[in-house]
């Protein structure tokens, strides 16, 4: 598909050959011309930004404008590998909040961090859906359910679960008989006034993309991981939300509510808030599963 990109300018006097541009550049746009980078495929050009960030005498320019300076040079990463190891670790999966709202200014910063997470194609089609009404999110949760009500209503006979071993398959079918006892606990809670969805969190995000691209999945899936980061750090707590992603995907009336365009799938969401607990310790995980070959 065609995007508008305008393709990088060489600015020749400036220019001094080394090529580097080139080497780094996806698409092939530059060539070098009398020991000049030259653009000559300019409508190939994705608009990722390689050959700009990487020249050493500042004599690329995107849409007529310099690029942003590293304030560290980009000599060495912007943090060292034992920080960036705590900051994964000690981020966790938030699933209890307190009432206080998120600012709206917050919220920008968290979803601002998501355009820098890498796109196939730097096709930067990432979408955002955020909700941060209580009434809204109240009314989400309860289509939200009543999807999961008529999904599991079918596991308990046989006719249902052969229809959705048909449609999702038998594992799947198997999966959902396992987690019986679990909604009918979770139906409990739920007249409790417990909200086993979304936590009572006060901010709901989820993530849109076209479904015919194969890389919408992992586009829109790193870019809110990005945002729980960026969050994390601001103080804040996110849990993604599988469930919500299916309900969306397999129940249209979810889809309409929600104003996801025809062509497009839900690929990630979560739920975010301030942590009403803080962890202490760090998790251990099992060793990676690596096949070296």
């Amino acid at each position: 598909m065609r995007r508008n990109v305008h393709p990088p300018e060489v600015m020749v006097e400036q220019c001094i050959g080394c090529q580097r541009c080139m080497l780094v550049c996806p698409s092939f746009v530059l060539e070098l011309v009398e020991e000049k980078a030259k653009v000559l495929r300019g409508d190939w050009c994705i608009g990722c930004g390689h050959c700009g960030a990487v020249c050493p005498t500042d004599a690329i320019l995107q849409d007529g404008m310099a690029f942003e300076k590293h304030p560290k040079e980009g000599k060495e990463p912007a943090i060292p590998p034992d920080l960036l190891e705590l900051l994964l670790r000690e981020r966790r999966s938030i699933r209890n909040f307190t009432t206080e709202p998120v600012p709206k200014e917050i919220l920008k910063q968290v979803l601002d961090t998501g355009r820098y997470a890498p796109t196939g194609s730097n096709s930067q089609n990432v979408h955002y859906i955020v909700l941060t009404s209580e009434d809204q999110i109240n009314t989400l949760r309860e289509i939200t359910l009543k999807f999961y009500e008529k999904i599991f209503s079918k596991v308990t006979h046989w006719p249902g679960r052969l229809l959705l071993s048909l449609l999702a398959g038998r594992k799947t079918v198997e999966y959902l008989r396992d987690m019986l006892p679990r909604v009918d606990y979770f139906r409990e809670q739920i007249q409790q006034g417990k909200d086993r969805l979304f936590y009572h969190a006060p901010v709901v995000v989820l993530t849109h993309a076209e479904s015919w691209d194969s890389s919408s999945a992992f586009n829109c899936s790193v870019a809110l991981y990005h945002c729980s980061l960026k969050a994390h750090t601001l103080g804040l707590g996110c849990c993604f939300n599988g469930f919500l992603v299916n309900a969306v995907n397999h129940d249209p009336g979810v889809k309409h509510w929600l104003n996801i365009p025809k062509g497009h799938r839900c690929y990630s969401a979560m739920a975010l808030g301030y942590p009403r607990v803080k962890y202490p310790n760090l998790v251990q995980r099992r060793p990676p599963r690596v096949t070296w070959r």
